[in-house]
């Protein structure tokens, strides 16, 4: 069983940091806490974000440090100097564009306010070492231990897009079908929010990259699910303007069966990955590309009925897109014994 299934990466990464760092700072008697709370928050989903936020973090950590021994030594530990220590860290980290650092700041801050025994330049050396360590050891740990693999994950979330845009079609159409309105607002908005989350993972791995050799196979693999993730989004836009469609006159019981039969049709394109066969597919475009231009011929105005059928067209078309390109790579991965098995995984493992 692999054991990154229940205990992901990056936690196994904030444990490793988090002990070296204490065993660092206990050997050469620095702070322990203030590095290990740093430690704790700085570990970033990928190397890149957390060498470019590193190099931002430090200079944030010596601002709150600074405020936090500055205030102390004035007000002593009230919980007025918390308040004050707190604002002016976050606003001067704002003002000094160092927004990034503003979190691992505010907390260095907070976490130092308890009074000085020595020197207040000595104390704000003495603590901002373990704080600096614990951002530069957690940097390196993410940089070196168990590089992410963010093609699983976005396997899996384009997976789970296409199952909700076939929910989300097939719900709509039914409710075109029998001229009634369906609420799916919230639906829809999840779905731009899952869309975002899938091109956020595309962008963590692209950022990995710069820091790493890329395999040529696996980079295919990436490029066939970017291209499929931006077919998705297209398709994901023409279901979202079927929502607005609102038939005035109803539909013949032959352009009902139509619907219903492409809405079915949708559905299983988008839930399954083993079809070769778009012979009915064509033919379904056909009959929905005749009713259009019969629609647009007898109709001076382009009206809802014109905007029903060209949006299923245009989801039709996505979808013949998509079998085309996903039969080929599917050919291609066969014939290459090193693809990444996880992109026709019949349930995808995350490690």
């Amino acid at each position: 069983m692999n054991p990154f299934k229940f205990v992901g990466r990056r936690i196994i990464k904030t444990g490793i940091a988090v002990f070296i760092t204490a065993l660092i700072c206990s050997k050469l008697g620095l702070p322990v806490i203030f590095a290990v709370i740093t430690a704790i928050v700085t570990t970033e989903p990928t190397a890149a974000d957390s060498l470019k936020r590193g190099i931002i973090r430090l200079p944030a950590a010596a601002v709150g440090a600074g405020f936090a021994l500055l205030f102390d030594l004035i007000l002593g530990q009230g919980a007025l100097t918390f308040a004050l220590v707190s604002m002016l860290t976050i606003l001067l980290c704002h003002h000094l564009k160092l927004d990034n650092g503003t979190l691992v700041a505010t907390l260095t801050a907070v976490a130092m306010i308890p009074g000085a025994n020595e020197g207040i330049i000595t104390e704000f050396l003495f603590r901002l070492s373990g704080t600096s360590l614990g951002i530069i050891i957690s940097t390196l740990v993410n940089f070196a231990v168990l590089p992410p693999r963010f093609g699983p994950l976005l396997v899996s979330k384009v997976n789970e897009l296409f199952e909700n845009t076939a929910l989300h079609s097939e719900e709509l159409i039914s409710a075109i079908s029998k001229s009634t309105s369906a609420n799916v607002n919230s639906s829809f908005r999840k779905l731009h929010q899952d869309l975002e989350k899938a091109f956020q993972l595309c962008q963590y791995q692209e950022d990995e990259w710069q820091y790493r050799k890329r395999d040529e196979l696996e980079d295919r693999s990436f490029q066939f699910l970017q291209r499929k993730l931006t077919k998705l989004q297209k398709l994901i836009s023409h279901v979202g303007n079927l929502s607005y469609v609102n038939l005035n006159a109803g539909l013949s019981s032959a352009e009902k069966k139509l619907l219903m039969s492409s809405a079915q049709l949708i559905t299983q394109y988008c839930t399954e990955s083993t079809i070769k066969n778009d012979q009915q597919l064509s033919e379904y475009k056909e009959d929905i590309f005749h009713l259009l231009k019969k629609e647009i011929q007898s109709n001076s105005n382009y009206g809802q009925k014109e905007t029903l059928f060209y949006e299923l067209l245009g989801i039709l078309d996505c979808l013949s897109q998509l079998q085309k390109a996903t039969e080929e790579e599917r050919v291609f991965s066969e014939n290459n014994k090193n693809y990444p098995a996880y992109i026709f995984a019949e349930k995808v493992q995350y490690d």
